[in-house]
């Protein structure tokens, strides 16, 4: 199993990953379920699908498993993961 960690600093358009001449990437997969995370940390630009997917936030990591499920958004197709826990980061 693979996974990758993504940042709520990647999630704001200005500030997704860049692709090539500094022009933002175009968000490819979208973050579904969970508690307190706000819609604009949602979209995402990954460069490699993984099996899962860990959010960034504050002192904890939000985990999120790939589905087959494809929605789209804003007219673009973008890869669903779906929220299956939470852990936070030990001081």
């Amino acid at each position: 199993m693979t996974s990758t960690i993504v940042t709520t600093a990647q999630a704001r358009p200005s500030n997704i990953l860049r692709s090539d001449g500094g022009r933002a990437a175009e968000p490819n997969i979208i973050l579904v379920g969970g508690k307190d995370i706000p819609d604009d940390q949602r979209l995402h630009q990954v460069e490699k699908f993984t099996d899962r997917i860990k959010l960034a936030v504050e002192n904890r990591y939000e985990h999120f498993e790939a589905t087959p499920e494809v929605r789209v958004v804003d007219g673009r197709s973008l890869r669903v993961y779906d929220w299956i826990y939470r852990t936070y980061v030990a001081e």
